[in-house]
């Protein structure tokens, strides 16, 4: 049964309720704005009943005061007055009410508005739930997409496999240790799977290279953080996506590339990625080197801070120095731990 609000402190909405309205709804009244926003932390509301007559905070207050509160904001509110008044009525739509009635028209006028009103809302909740699972789809295509982006990316250089998907639960666990909340969380899971995808455009004998790289060389591999940046900055999908590749070769002290940002003007998304991408270079086998053991890279990681790295980052990845210790060989195993659902991201 649907449950209306009367918000009216001379009881004329409920006087103005017919007998089949309160035998169709559940219906409660009240006498104040303050004790309406009380009964609706409680209780769901279907429908606002809201008389002209109310004060402190009078209707209109009151109109953008639900309307300006996401808890509320859905729910749909009619406007009752005693008598016509095009101005009124102009002013309660225009500030978001659905519909304005005057107690003079038809107690079967006045219940067949209301259940209008009712069945648009309940038309308008299957639709948000039918958009809101169709995102649910489009989200995990996407997702699928990005890890197949990351996979082919990794799968140029054998020396680097899984590299992507462990810069990204690295930085996950960083931005989790900096209080970042779920969605922020998720973006920067996304953003760090891809910052490296510019390495599509590297040609195969610089990046397969065994030996080190020439000057020449090397500015052409620092390339990878603008060619990387230019192929993400098209996707509207998620939020500041190209910052991670376009900027995680930059420092702290402002010594890196592409630009030279230096401190805080470094976005903290890549600023993030930088610590989690240099980890895993260090703890991993290259061509050119064996992976170095933990105490070193603890070491690299401290002495780094201030120079290369956000300390406040470095601070919040040693948060987890335990968990690091063992991820690899859990990721290798499918750990549920470090999944992308179990962590709600």
């Amino acid at each position: 049964m649907y449950r209306i609000l009367a918000i009216d402190n001379t009881l004329s909405c409920f006087k103005a309720m017919n007998d089949r309205l309160l035998e169709q709804y559940e219906v409660f009244t009240a006498v104040s704005g303050a004790i309406a926003f009380q009964y609706m932390d409680r209780e769901q509301v279907d429908l606002i009943l809201l008389d002209t007559a109310i004060s402190q905070p009078d209707c209109w207050q009151m109109i953008e005061l639900l309307g300006s509160n996401p808890r509320y904001s859905d729910i749909p509110v009619i406007v009752l007055a005693p008598k016509a008044d095009q101005e009124a009525e102009a002013k309660s739509l225009r500030l978001g009410a659905y519909d304005f009635i005057t107690r003079q028209v038809s107690k079967e006028v006045f219940t067949a508005r209301i259940q209008r009103v009712l069945e648009i809302k309940g038309r308008n909740g299957t639709m948000k739930e039918q958009l809101s699972e169709k995102a649910k789809e489009l989200e995990r295509v996407f997702l699928t997409s990005v890890n197949a982006m990351a996979a082919l990316i990794d799968a140029r250089d054998p020396y680097t496999k899984g590299h992507s998907e462990r810069v990204a639960h690295y930085s996950v666990l960083i931005a989790e240790n900096l209080g970042w909340n779920r969605e922020e969380v998720r973006r920067i899971y996304e953003a760090a799977l891809l910052h490296d995808v510019g390495k599509i455009g590297v040609p195969d004998r610089i990046l397969l290279k065994a030996s080190e790289l020439s000057k020449s060389e090397m500015e052409i591999m620092k390339n990878h953080t603008v060619f990387g940046a230019d192929i993400l900055k098209g996707i509207e999908r998620v939020k500041d996506l190209e910052l991670g590749a376009r900027y995680h070769h930059e420092r702290f002290d402002g010594k890196g590339y592409p630009e030279g940002l230096k401190g805080e003007k470094i976005p903290l998304i890549a600023r993030i990625i930088c610590v989690a991408d240099s980890f895993d270079a260090m703890s991993s086998d290259r061509c050119y080197r064996l992976k170095l053991p933990f105490d070193k890279i603890r070491k690299e990681l401290l002495a780094g801070s201030g120079t290369q790295f956000d300390p406040k980052v470095v601070s919040a990845f040693l948060k987890s120095w335990a968990e690091l210790s063992n991820i690899e060989e859990e990721m290798q195993k499918k750990s549920e731990r470090f999944s992308i659902s179990d962590r709600g991201i």
